[in-house]
């Protein structure tokens, strides 16, 4: 009995020592085998982590006066849905409108002056040309001191026709008088008719002067009008209020304008990539939206748009292996619906798959 255990104890050990060296002999042969080459990982599958800021779609609008004015009115709410041209507040006005209110006088002045220059210019008659193929026109009232000098001097040449030199009757010193007469009155016909027609000319440029001065006039109350609108503060666009912050009796300057914000109901992010991921996110891929701080899951979105610029980023996180030294370029990426989180936050996009797309870049 002893001597079978003995054989089997022998077989046993032979068996293990066989086993031993047949695994010491594969291991030293994979141990000498060259490395074979792993796979290349493949970089459109890699989960891309990208920050971005949300933004209303098609970016926010901003609303500010032209000059540092009182609010004297508010007639929104933030929160409220508004539509293109529906004024927001309005501001102290009152210089404006009596500016206004100066420049329509003065129209009114140029009008009724003009009235009167053309209704004198409206009683014209055409002067005594006798005989000449144009007639020029003259004023009734100059027509009228032509027409008595005329007249005059047909009195004068008709005595001096029926009065003969010499006769008995007229002496040559009486002749040579009415002759002068004559003349004299000829002259006074001629500058009746040059003042009748330098009279008419004025009146005409005075009309003519008088349109102008009316244009611009009326120019400078579109002016005063448009200095008087800009004072009153209207959506630019049909959209939603994101932010008011006026307030009745304050002041409000140009450089408030990121007090009234507006925009569509609708958001987007505006994600903002590595230089190393530009060529690696498409227009086309889709990304799940976290909120940033607490990674609480903000909706889906799609890529509609990479810039073909780099620059710096305008925030920070408090990701650990963010980089500063890097470029980062811009990429816009549709939200699938208007999701419930406030403007300006930041938030961590994650690319979820990768199908075939457009390579096209826009922005």
């Amino acid at each position: 009995m002893n001597k079978i255990r003995a054989i089997v104890g022998a077989l046993l050990l032979l068996l293990v020592v066989i086993v031993g060296l047949t695994y010491v002999q594969v291991s030293l042969r994979k141990a000498s085998a060259p490395p074979q080459p792993g796979l290349t990982p493949s970089l459109d599958d890699a989960p891309a982590r990208v920050y971005g800021r949300v933004e209303p779609l098609g970016r926010e609008v901003f609303v500010g006066p032209l000059q540092s004015r009182r609010v004297t009115r508010v007639l929104v709410q933030e929160g409220q849905d508004v539509t293109a041209g529906r004024t927001l507040c309005e501001l102290e006005s009152e210089v404006e409108r009596q500016a206004l209110h100066v420049a329509l006088s003065r129209v009114r002045e140029f009008e009724s002056r003009l009235a009167l220059v053309l209704d004198e210019l409206k009683r014209t008659e055409p002067l005594s040309t006798r005989g000449a193929v144009v007639e020029q026109q003259a004023l009734r009232v100059a027509v009228l001191r032509v027409r008595e000098s005329e007249s005059k001097l047909d009195l004068v040449l008709d005595e001096l026709k029926r009065t003969e030199p010499l006769s008995g009757i007229v002496t040559e010193l009486e002749y040579s008088q009415k002759v002068l007469e004559s003349e004299l009155v000829r002259r006074q016909v001629a500058t009746a008719k040059a003042e009748a027609e330098i009279e008419f000319s004025q009146k005409t440029l005075e009309a003519e002067s008088l349109r102008r001065q009316i244009a611009t006039a009326e120019a400078e109350v579109e002016l005063k009008r448009a200095e008087l609108d800009a004072l009153t503060l209207r959506s630019p666009i049909q959209g939603y209020l994101y932010k008011f912050d006026v307030r009745q009796g304050e002041q409000l300057t140009p450089q408030d304008y990121q007090r009234i914000v507006l925009g569509k109901p609708e958001k987007q992010v505006r994600l903002y990539l590595e230089s190393f991921w530009i060529d690696k996110v498409r227009v086309g891929d889709r990304f799940l939206v976290r909120d940033a701080e607490t990674l609480r899951r903000v909706g889906l979105g799609k890529v509609v748009a990479v810039s073909d610029y780099v620059g710096a980023r305008d925030f920070r996180t408090d990701d650990s292996l963010e980089r500063l030294d890097t470029k980062y370029a811009q990429t816009i990426l549709q939200l699938d619906e208007a999701a419930s989180i406030p403007l300006g936050k930041v938030v961590l996009c994650e690319r979820q798959h990768v199908e075939t797309k457009d390579t096209g870049r826009s922005f």
